[in-house]
Order: C-alpha cells, then structure tokens, then sequence
C-alpha cells in the first residue's frame, strides 16, 4: 500500500527558536525585574501576532535609567527636536539633547530692547553732595584717598559711619550693600583718630585696633587697604592661619598699631603670645559677622571678646604718650549684610548699647540706641533687606544636566569673543574637587598640539618665586580663545592650596592684564575687591541665598556696571528663582531675566573652535552644521580626550569632582534643599557635565579611602602642631570634608558607617548620601 502521509513545510527564518531577552544591568532591582518582565511580555505578545510581523520584528528591551530616576520617570522626559550628528559608521556618537526634561519656565522670545542703564545705588556720591574733609577726614588723610586710593568723595554708608565713629564712642552694627566702602567707612574713623593723639606714636607705641575676618583673602585685602593710608610710623600686619607663627610673633614684640586676624589665629596669639598687649586697645571689628557665625568661631569670638574686656584700659603708651584723644571705652564695630538669627547672637556676645547704620531708606529708625547690652534692634524694629546692587544685570540659564559643560565653555567664549568687552570673570564652584577639575580641563596642555594655542601672558607680577607658586594655579586657557582676545588665563582658588599660593594666585588674578578667568569655591565670595570683574558665573547655585548675594557681589562695585549669570537644571532647581526674588524683598536691584541657553550655544559655538589634544571627534568647521551638532562634536572631544591614553589623570579628577559635586549638592540649607532635592538629581546626566560616559560608583560611601585616611591623618597633625585646634575652614577649606577632632574617634565612627553603607549599598544600587 502507497504511502499516503502530509508534507509539512516550515519557513523558520533567521530568528532563533526561542526568543532570547537581554539581560537587564543597572538601576535598582525592583526595576530591573520590571524591566525583565516588560521585555518578556512584549516578546510574548510579538510572537502571537501575524506570521510576517513575528518574523520580521525585533524584540523591544526597555532599559531602566541608571540611578535616582524610576522608570515611569522616564516616560515623561521630552525628546529634543535637535537631530542627532552621525559617526563614519551612521552610529549616534552622543546623544546631549535627548530624553532631558523639559523646562517649565518661559522664555521671552521678544526681541530685545535697548534698556536704561540703571542708576548705581553703590556709587561715591558727588562731590558737591559731601566730602571726607566734610565727614571729619583730616584735608592730608583726604589727599591720600584721592591720590593712593583713587577716591575723592564718600559713598552712602561711608557718609553715615565716619561721622558717628568719629565723634561718638558708642558701639556700632554696620549693614550696606555690597561694594558700597565698609572697609573704609570703619578703616578711616580709627585712622583718623589715631592720628589725632597729640604726640609722637610709633609702632611701638601699642595696639590700637584689631579688625578679625573670616577668610585670609579678605584679611590680606584689609591690610593692602590700610597699608596705602598709614604714614610711615605706624604699622599694620596679618595674623592668619598657613604662615609661620614664628615670623608672626616677631612682628608683633617688634610693635603693632592695627591688626588684621582670623579668630583661630588670634585665639592662638592671645594664649601663648605674651608680647601681644590688648592694654590700648580701643576698637575691635568684626567684618562679615555673618560669616564669622556660619563658620562656627562663636567659642573663638566669645574668648577673643572676654580677653579683650578683661584687660584694663591703658590710659598712656609705654613711651609716656597720652592716649586722651581715643576713646574712652573699647568700641566694637560690627559689619554684617544680613540681620540673621546668628548676626544677632554674635551682637549679644560683642556689642553694647549699638547703634545701628544702614543706607535704607528709613534708616533714621535704626540709628536708635539699644536699651540694654547686645541689643542691636528690638523686636518691632524693621528688617533691613540686603540686596545687589541696582546696577547689577542678573540673568539665568534653564540648562539640561547633560549640556552644563558644553554651555560653561560656550558662555566664556562668547564672552571673550571682541576685545574689551570682559576683561576678569569670575566663576563659582561648589567643591574644591570640582575647581581642580575644571581648571584642568579648560587649561592649555603643557604638549599641546593645537594649531591656534595660546601663550602664557605677561603679567606685572613675573617674578621668578611668584612663577613658582602659580605653576599650578595660573595657565593659559583652551577652547576660550578667539581672534580677537588670543591669550586668555585661567586661575583656579580654593580652601586647600597652601596659603601663599593662594595669596599669589589671588595678585596674579588682579594684576593680569589680559583677559581672565578665576575658577574658586565660595572662598573667594566674601569681601574680596578685585577690579575689573565684570562677570560672575555661578556654575553650581549657592548653598544659601545669602552666599548667591556675596557672589554676584564680587562685580558691580563701587558704581561699575556688571552682569552676573546662574546656571539652574530643569525641574524643581527653577523654584529657586521665585526663592531669590522673595528673599530680596523690594530690591532695588533689577529682578534676574531667564535666557535661553540654545543662544549661548548658538553664540559661543558660532566660530571655529580648536581643540587643544587630537582625538576621533573634530572641531566641525563647516558653516552649514548647527549649533547642536557643533555641540555633539565638543562633548565628544571632551568624552574621548579624558579615555585617551594621556588622559588618565583627567579622568581620575573628573571621577572625584562628581563625587564631591553629588555630596555638596546634598548641603544646601534646610530652607532650600526643596528645590535642590538631591533625589531628582540624574546622576547619569550629572556624569556627562563631567564628560563621564556613565556615573561612577561609590558616591554614597564618600569616595576613596585612601582621601578620607590622608584626611584624618592631616587633621591629627594639626592637631598636635596647634595644641589641640584643628583648624581648616577658618583658614579656608572648603572641600566639604570636615576634619575629626579625635583621630581614633573619627577612625571609628568611619568604620561604622561603611560597615552600614555596605549592607545598604549591598542591597540596593540606588544613590545613598553619606
């Protein structure tokens, strides 16, 4: 019999039998296992379909975010209409403007007008208005203002504090704006004075004065103004942490008439210095109150303050002089922009019967008299607002986490792009790991390659021991030049850098006479006078409102026109600005304007840009691309050139910027951290701002070990070498790591919380702050 059985035939295709899904990496594993299942499901439901699209379709993997974001997060990030720049083989080599959150805030696409230039509210007043001969100056000590100093004519608070501390013996809390003269409007009353004592003084004839501040910057800068107003027989000098106290205490038994001090040091001098004699003292300020309390002195002002009153007043000097002309009590003068809860507690603990002094409007309430001890302004008393200066430009940027980097670069170049416009600015960094980084990053290469490299400036100070010091901190510029201003130099300042290259680093920033950029922390946001800055940047937002107010103090002084511009991401970051303009209440400054950053890209990137090290990605030179993919093509120079054999130094400071960039951005104050939730933070995105192709691990568990063991190590030598007092902010670090003031203690608490860090991290891969 035939067989008569049925022929089957089977078109399999290329596809396997039984479909394969990819193994799911990163994020946490809820998601991952989400993830898992929806890839599963939609290989299921691919299968059942019609035969041709089965067979023709590709499996769909959905790829959770990496840490920090949920995935049903992910489904509401806007792609960008940018295109995205090809590679040789038609792959996308970098994706800046896809999957970034969209900006809630609207941008004013009117075309701009042609504003007035606002009246400066900082400014000298005129002359006719007042003189300093006027306020009780001396006709020789106004002749030196005018030619030394370059000021003929008294600002607002300096016409309102000169006189006071001239002729009354009442203490004072004095409250301006920024750039507006304090240092001046209390420097000139103790000069004043001190000059008028009938006979001869010398440096030997006493201390006078003593003026504390919070950071070594600003103490140097006091003593530099002091010095060009004292006649050759009296002397000033410093007494700051980082510099031989051995030098220091010669000094002082060689005889001091005013002096300039952090508290740490001064603690330390009134202890063990038996040659500083407080017996003729006769006034003590304290200039930026505020931050004296923020950093934690108040033990050290409470001691300083006790001694100081302790002491019994010398009525003659030791050469027999009469001292009849100086006060007859000790006058506490305190300098504060703020009225804060702290500032209060700091005019409890210094201040008697005060009298307050302001430039506001109604300012004739505040020059009452305290009723008791410490009083500074009762409960009823009006809250003076401290705001920028009026004509202060303020602006900022909605810009993606991906495209900071690129936008940073791209606002500096338009900035330097026709000469004379910029000559200093200034931009501000959160961490002092993050102002290492940039620098290094937007420095010229010592075996630079580039066609169009630029050379090092000529500054006045070219001195071969200030060459030395810089050599680290002071470089030439890449990426930023142009045709117009070539040479362009970068300075990076921060907490950790030995005192005298701070202090070198900070006059070649000064007396560069090129075109200039200062990358610093918010060590260089208090007090400090640097003409010529007409632009500050604050690349990472300040840790309080207040601290944003001293930073974009630093331009606009003295009547100068200046622009300062704030970087903020999308997201609950664009609250901060409503923030700002509550806390400056009815400011007469100008309210800051929301720009776009497409048209800094569009603006910085609009002309050729070299790239100082050879890589696969190339400047795109044709006039044809746009701005996106000209900036693509930058972020992937940036990506590859940290990858690259030389570039792994690069790479390693990148690695630990973003650490300490994720830790500092958990520390804003409490008021504030709503609109810096550091659970929104993409730490992905937040790694392309550093050209990392992904984030690295170990944030939460605070870095390297070995970081945090030189640490301990560093602060038990401290330790011993000052007699117990661990001192670093004071005297300026500002890394964000606190130095333990018991080793051992440090060591095991240290030991505990990685213990517990590990079984976290061990658990789950999600993002935990230290």
């Amino acid at each position: 019999m035939a067989d008569d059985g049925m022929i089957l035939n089977f078109s399999l295709g290329d596809a396997p039998l039984k479909p394969q899904v990819r193994k799911i990496q990163g994020g946490k594993w809820r998601d991952r296992l989400k993830a898992q299942r929806s890839a599963k499901r939609g290989i299921e439901s691919t299968s059942s379909a019609s035969p041709s699209s089965s067979l023709n379709a590709k499996p769909t993997i959905v790829i959770g975010k990496r840490q920090g974001i949920s995935l049903s997060e992910q489904s509401h990030q806007q792609p960008s209409p940018h295109p995205r720049p090809s590679g040789p083989s038609g792959n996308v080599t970098s994706r800046l403007f896809t999957s970034n959150p969209t900006a809630r805030t609207v941008f004013d696409d009117e075309p701009k007008t042609e504003e007035e230039p606002a009246e400066p509210s900082n400014a000298p007043l005129s002359e006719e208005a007042a003189s300093f001969h006027a306020l009780g100056i001396s006709r020789r000590l106004a002749q030196t203002l005018s030619g030394k100093v370059q000021l003929k004519a008294p600002t607002a608070i300096q016409a309102k504090v000169i006189p006071q501390l001239i002729s009354d013996d009442s203490d004072a809390f004095v409250q301006a704006q920024t750039g507006s003269g304090k240092t001046l409007a209390y420097l000139l009353p103790v000069l004043q004075r001190i000059l008028s004592v009938e006979g001869q003084l010398r440096r030997d004839s006493g201390l006078f004065a003593i003026v504390m501040a919070p950071t070594r910057e600003l103490c140097r800068q006091i003593d530099v103004v002091l010095a060009k107003l004292l006649p050759p027989w009296l002397v000033s000098t410093t007494v700051i942490g980082g510099e031989s106290k051995h030098s220091e205490k010669s000094r002082i038994r060689k005889g001091v008439n005013i002096l300039i001090a952090t508290p740490g040091r001064l603690t330390d001098h009134l202890e063990h210095t038996k040659a500083l004699d407080v017996g003729t003292v006769r006034w003590l300020v304290l200039d930026e109150g505020d931050r004296l309390m923020e950093m934690g002195f108040e033990e050290d002002l409470r001691e300083i303050v006790a001694k100081i009153r302790e002491k019994p007043l010398d009525g003659k000097t030791k050469n027999g002089v009469s001292l009849k002309g100086l006060p007859t009590r000790r006058v506490t003068v305190l300098c504060s922009a703020t009225m804060k809860m702290d500032v209060q507690k700091l005019g409890e603990i210094s201040l008697k019967d005060a009298v307050h002094i302001s430039t506001s409007e109604d300012d004739g309430k505040d020059e009452a008299k305290g009723k008791g001890e410490g009083e500074v302004g009762g409960e009823g008393d009006r809250q003076v607002v401290f705001s920028a200066p009026a004509q202060l430009k303020q602006s900022f940027y909605i810009v993606p986490a991906k495209l900071r980097l690129v936008t940073l670069i791209s606002l500096l170049k338009a900035t330097f792009l026709r000469r004379g416009s910029v000559m200093k600015a200034i931009v501000f960094i959160s961490c002092a790991d993050s102002v290492d980084f940039h620098f290094d990053l937007l420095k010229q290469p010592a075996s630079s390659n580039a066609e169009n490299a630029t050379k090092p400036s000529k500054t006045p100070d070219s001195s071969s021991s200030s060459t030395s010091l810089t050599a680290n901190t002071v470089a030439p510029a890449a990426y930023l030049g142009s045709p117009a201003n070539p040479n362009i130099v970068l300075h990076k300042l921060h907490g950790s850098l030995p005192q005298p290259v701070r202090t070198a680093t900070l006059g070649a920033y000064s007396k560069c006479e090129d075109p200039c950029v200062l990358i610093t922390t918010d060590i260089s946001s208090r007090g400090l006078d640097v003409p010529s800055v007409e632009l500050v940047i604050e690349y990472d937002p300040a840790f309080s409102s207040d601290d944003h107010l001293h930073r974009i103090g630093r331009t606009a002084r003295a009547g100068r026109p200046g622009k300062a511009v704030l970087f903020l991401q999308p997201g609950c970051e664009e609250g901060y600005v409503d923030h700002l303009a509550a806390h400056a209440g009815s400011s007469s400054s100008t309210p800051p304007k929301a720009e776009s950053y497409e048209g800094v890209l569009h603006s910085g990137l609009s002309q050729h840009m070299p790239f100082p090290v050879d890589t696969d990605a190339k400047p795109v030179a044709e006039d044809s691309r746009s701005f996106s993919q000209r900036a693509e093509a930058l972020q992937l120079h940036l990506e590859q050139r940290l990858l690259s054999p030389g570039g792994k130094g690069l790479l390693e400071a990148a690695r630990k910027a973003f650490r300490s960039h994720v830790r500092a951005y958990a520390t804003h104050t409490k008021a504030e951290r709503k609109y810096f939730d550091i659970q929104e933070l993409h730490l992905g995105h937040t790694a392309k701002s550093y050209a990392l192709r992904e984030a690295p691990t170990g944030v939460g568990r605070g870095g390297a070990k070995e970081g945090k063991k030189a640490a301990l190590k560093e602060a038990a030598r401290k330790k011993r070498k000052h007699g117990g007092k661990a001192r670093d902010e004071e005297e300026g670090g500002d890394d964000g790591v606190g130095a333990a003031d018991e080793d051992e203690e440090a060591r095991e608490r240290e030991r505990k919380m990685r213990m517990k860090m590990k079984s976290v991290m061990d658990a789950a891969g999600e993002f935990n702050i230290g």
